[in-house]
C-alpha cells in the first residue's frame, strides 16, 4: 500500500456547467427555476477534482477556446489544486459547456452539451509527464489526446482508467485501457438487457482486463484479476446526480494509485459518489477523505474498509 501523495494525470475534456432546478414538466410548458448554479464540469476535468479533494496532486491535459467560458474553467480547476499547465488555449476558439436540468423530485438529470468545432490536440505534442503519474484517467471527448496519453502511460506501465462507452467506435482507443468503467445504460444499449456478466465479457472482448459497470442507486458490479464481484450502493438523500460517474471514476483511480484491490477501488468510489449527490452541482459535493473514511466507518464493518483506508479486507 503506497501511504505517499498519488500523482494522477488526466487527457479529456473540460467544460463549464449551467445547472437549473425545477419541478417536473412536460415538453413545451415552463416552470420557475428554483435554484441556479454555475460551475466547472466535464468527464475527465471533474473526475480530477474528485482526486485533487481527495488528496492527490493532479494534472489536466486539455483544450479550451480564447473565450471567459475558458477563463472560468481554468480559475476554478487551479483553486481546486488542479494543474492547468498543460491545457491548451486555441486562439479563436469557442469553448464546450452545458445546460443541466435537474428534476427538483428526483434529482435526475438531463444534459444539453455544446461541443464547438475548432479544438483538436496537435498530433506534434505528446503529453510525456503522463509517464510520471501513478495512474491516467482518459474519455473519449478528444480522442487523439487520449489516444497519445494512453500510450505513453502503457509504456511506462501506469494503469489507463477510462469513462468512455464499450463499442466499435472506440475499439483501437480501448486496447489501450487497463480499466472501463462503463454506465448503467451500457448493458441494455448494447443489446445485453439485465444480463451483466455479458456486458463484463464485451468489455474484456475490447481488451480492458479490468471492467466496472456503475448500476446508480443498484450499485456496482465488476471483473478484474480478483474475480467478479457485486456491490451495493450507499443510500443517501440524493440532491443531484451530475458528475457522479465522474466522481466514481476520479476516486476509482484513487484508490488504484494507492493500491487499492478493485473491489476496494469500487466500494470507495460508490462511497465518494453518493456523498457528491447528496449537493446540487457536479463537483459541490465531493467529499475530502477524511469526510469518505468517517462516512464509509459509519456503514461498513471494519473488514470490509478499503485497506487504504486503514482496513483489514483482503479482496
Amino acid at each position: 500500500m503506497s501511504r505517499r501523495t498519488p500523482r494522477i494525470a488526466g487527457a479529456g475534456v473540460c467544460c463549464l456547467d449551467r445547472l437549473v432546478v425545477t419541478p417536473p414538466l412536460a415538453w413545451g410548458e415552463t416552470a420557475h427555476i428554483r435554484r441556479y448554479v454555475e460551475q466547472g464540469g466535464g468527464l475527465v476535468a471533474t473526475a480530477l477534482v474528485a482526486c485533487a479533494r481527495l488528496g492527490a496532486e493532479t494534472a489536466l491535459y486539455s483544450l479550451l477556446g480564447d473565450d471567459a467560458v475558458a477563463a472560468a474553467i481554468l480559475r476554478e480547476l487551479e483553486q481546486e489544486g488542479v494543474s492547468t499547465r498543460h491545457v491548451i488555449r486555441v486562439t479563436g476558439a469557442r469553448s464546450p459547456f452545458s445546460i443541466v436540468h435537474v428534476a427538483a423530485s428526483s434529482g435526475e438529470r438531463t444534459i444539453l452539451h455544446y461541443k464547438p468545432e475548432g479544438l483538436a490536440w496537435p498530433r506534434e505534442t505528446t503529453p510525456a509527464s503522463v509517464a510520471e503519474a501513478d495512474a491516467l484517467l482518459i474519455d473519449a471527448y478528444y480522442a487523439d489526446l487520449a489516444s497519445q496519453a494512453a500510450r505513453v502511460a502503457r509504456a511506462a506501465g501506469i494503469p489507463v482508467i477510462a469513462d468512455i462507452v464499450p463499442g466499435p467506435e472506440h475499439a483501437e482507443l480501448l486496447e489501450l485501457v487497463d480499466v472501463l468503467i462503463a454506465p448503467g445504460e451500457f448493458p441494455r444499449r448494447a443489446g445485453f438487457g439485465d444480463d451483466l456478466d455479458a456486458a463484463l465479457d464485451a468489455v474484456h472482448a475490447y481488451g480492458p482486463p479490468t471492467a466496472v459497470i456503475t448500476l446508480g442507486a443498484e450499485g456496482w458490479v465488476c471483473s478484474g484479476p480478483e474475480g467478479r464481484t457485486r456491490g451495493e450502493a450507499f443510500p443517501v438523500d440524493v440532491v443531484d446526480t451530475t458528475g457522479a460517474g465522474d466522481v466514481f471514476h476520479g476516486a476509482f483511480a484513487y484508490g488504484l494509485a494507492r493500491g487499492g484491490t478493485t473491489p476496494e477501488c469500487a466500494r470507495f468510489a460508490a462511497a465518494v459518489a453518493a456523498l457528491k449527490c447528496a449537493v446540487l452541482g457536479g463537483r459541490s459535493g465531493i467529499p475530502d477523505l477524511s469526510t469518505v473514511a468517517a462516512f464509509l466507518r459509519s456503514r461498513l464493518p471494519e473488514d470490509q474498509w478499503p485497506r487504504f483506508l486503514g482496513g483489514n479486507r483482503r479482496d
